[in-house]
């Protein structure tokens, strides 16, 4: 082995783990919520969350249950199990080209819920979607438009974001007035199959002359050169 390797070896020996993977330390504290990637005990706090509370109410038939992850319809613990897998693959098939950051919601001492950013060549799309659910206990508290608040702070002054998309199911009444109160515009609809049956799902977009910007202190910590290769985000001042 030649000298630089050795050298090149001992360096890669005393990296830690948020050194080789940097996006592990993205975080965004404001002062509703705090966003940050799950470390394994969050991690199993998220997947017992997402299986033993739930998303959607049992009771209200006009919403379907189709989380991301596939895992609002069976049991523990493939629940947990299914939740984990969504986790992992988001990492595994990670790349600047095509990537999604899932985003732990933490309000004081509770794990509540999930929050989503994902982009598709976002270098020269400088487009964001997000995506996000409350465990059901802790739904009505104003959690999920403080982590809707809290990403799009990320977006649009970590990422430096364009445009940012969601969407819901056009029952979804909560998720829609909190798009709506924050400027997001219609961006059309697109029919799905969801349990069997049709469903209307409504686009929006809000984009970066829209967006009203963040009140309070927003604070963005582990946005570093190297995660921000990772993202893929354009070099300061590139067009």
């Amino acid at each position: 082995m030649k000298p630089t390797d050795h050298r090149l070896a001992a360096m890669i020996a005393t990296m830690s783990l948020v050194e080789i993977w940097p996006l592990l330390g993205i975080k965004v504290r404001t002062p509703a919520v705090e966003l940050f990637v799950s470390d394994p005990d969050t991690l199993e706090a998220l997947a017992r969350l997402a299986a033993a509370g739930g998303v959607y109410d049992p009771q209200n038939q006009y919403l379907p249950r189709t989380p991301v992850g596939g895992w609002e319809d069976v049991a523990s613990p493939e629940a947990e199990r299914r939740f984990l897998r969504y986790f992992w693959a988001g990492l595994a098939d990670w790349r600047p080209e095509r990537w999604n950051l899932m985003l732990a919601v933490k309000v004081g001492g509770d794990i509540v819920g999930v929050q989503e950013i994902g982009a598709q060549h976002f270098a020269v799309t400088r487009t964001v979607s997000t995506g996000s659910w409350i465990g059901r206990r802790y739904q009505g508290a104003g959690y999920g438009k403080g982590a809707r608040e809290a990403v799009l702070h990320l977006a649009f002054d970590g990422l430096r974001a364009e445009r940012a998309d969601t969407a819901a199911w056009v029952t979804n009444y909560a998720s829609l007035g909190v798009s709506r109160a924050m400027g997001y515009r219609g961006n059309g609809t697109t029919t799905r199959a969801a349990e069997d049956r049709r469903v209307e799902q409504v686009n929006l977009t809000l984009s970066r002359s829209d967006w009203r910007g963040s009140t309070g202190d927003y604070v963005i910590a582990g946005l570093t050169s190297d995660a921000s290769e990772m993202l893929g985000i354009p070099p300061t001042g590139a067009p």
